[in-house]
């Protein structure tokens, strides 16, 4: 009796796998399996490749942008520090780290002639040293270099004289100005006797 249900079972289930049906099913069945087989061991390593590249996608887009941000503040540090070349540039010539009294007396014989004026002496307080102080440890502070002279010209020339040492890039404290007549052989010339400083930056004494 049980061999004879065998039987009938066997070739009911024989008869069902023959049926198109039944084969679409299994290839159904073995189509999703080996699509669960790739998803398991294919398909997510590269799902997992794919977000370690998003992330590193997003972690240079930060860096790139932390980089532009930092060229944006070298661009200006650089433009401040231009700014500040050309400052001290200027703070050189205006106060130089030497005393400079030949090029100071040639610039001031030079704007006695462009403004008509005649200096009969010129004395300066002392001749320092032209030497550049290379020792970093020695603090350098303002010295003042005073220098007198006896100028001639009128009235008009003196002043204008006068004002162009006060606005020269090479700085000038004009201290002193004192006028006086003299009368030589019926004619009156005006003279002064200009009293200035000449800083620079040195060792003080």
């Amino acid at each position: 009796m049980a061999s004879f249900k065998q039987k009938e079972i066997t070739s009911a289930l024989t008869s069902f796998y023959q049926k198109p049906v039944a084969m679409v099913s299994m290839e159904l069945l073995l189509s999703l399996g080996l699509v669960i087989f790739l998803a398991i061991f294919a398909i997510q390593p590269t799902l997992l490749t794919m977000s370690d590249l998003i992330q590193e996608r997003k972690e240079k887009i930060d860096l790139l942008a932390k980089l532009e941000s930092k060229v944006l503040a070298l661009r200006g540090a650089q433009d401040l520090y231009a700014q500040a070349q050309t400052k001290l540039s200027d703070l050189n010539e205006a106060i130089p780290p030497q005393p400079q009294l030949i090029r100071s007396l040639k610039i001031i014989e030079k704007l006695a002639s462009e403004n008509n004026v005649i200096i009969k002496s010129l004395s300066v307080s002392k001749i320092p040293e032209e030497k550049a102080i290379t020792d970093t440890t020695v603090k350098l502070s303002k010295v003042d270099l005073t220098a007198s002279m006896s100028i001639s010209g009128d009235f008009l020339n003196i002043r204008a004289f006068v004002q162009a040492l006060q606005n020269s890039k090479r700085s000038f404290v004009v201290e002193n100005v004192t006028f006086n007549l003299e009368e030589s052989r019926g004619e009156k010339k005006l003279n002064a006797m200009v009293t200035l400083s000449q800083p620079y930056m040195g060792k003080p004494e």
